[in-house]
């Protein structure tokens, strides 16, 4: 996965984090950068009248409006670099040998990619996911027990298999 990261085009990534964006938006201003929503919600929560990129201060409070182009082609630069699977596989190895805490941030990582995706449900499953977030919700924390409980039901929608799996593994 590391070699995914570092071949990420620069404009793929959030100017206040440097992570790619999963939900690109362009400030209404002169430079017309654009960020990742919800630091970009941020920073104009603290300084609503100044672009965070340049600095500069407008009049009015500042606006931005999603930048479906951008989101359109960061999404099939993953598809073609299978930047989901590396993703996927990565969550699950933290799930199987991972802390606690860790194990829980991938339950929840897992929840988010079943619940966004429906061919990220069929992904997960075969990356062997079910098994370690069914354990997690017998013998984790109470954190990761909802994390892991979120993550099963949304594997579990609309795919039958997935559902027999998981009757299967607890």
């Amino acid at each position: 996965m590391a070699d995914n990261h570092s071949e990420v085009p620069a404009f793929f990534k959030c100017p206040l984090s440097l992570e790619i964006m999963d939900d690109p938006v362009y400030l209404h201003t002169e430079s017309g950068h654009s960020f990742e929503r919800s630091l970009l919600l941020k920073a104009l929560e603290n300084n609503p009248y100044q672009d965070p990129m340049t600095g500069i201060r407008y009049e009015h409070n500042l606006t931005f409006g999603l930048n479906r182009l951008l989101k359109d082609a960061i999404e099939d630069w993953k598809l073609k670099r299978n930047y989901y699977s590396a993703l996927i596989d990565s969550h699950v190895q933290r799930l199987r040998f991972g802390t606690a805490i860790a194990k829980e941030e991938a339950a929840d990582a897992l929840r988010v990619l079943a619940r966004d995706k429906p061919e990220h449900r069929v992904t997960i499953a075969e990356a062997g996911a079910i098994p370690p977030l069914v354990n997690l919700l017998i013998s984790g924390t109470a954190d990761a027990k909802t994390n892991a409980a979120g993550a099963l039901r949304c594997l579990a929608s609309k795919n039958d298999k997935n559902k027999v799996t998981i009757a299967e593994a607890g």
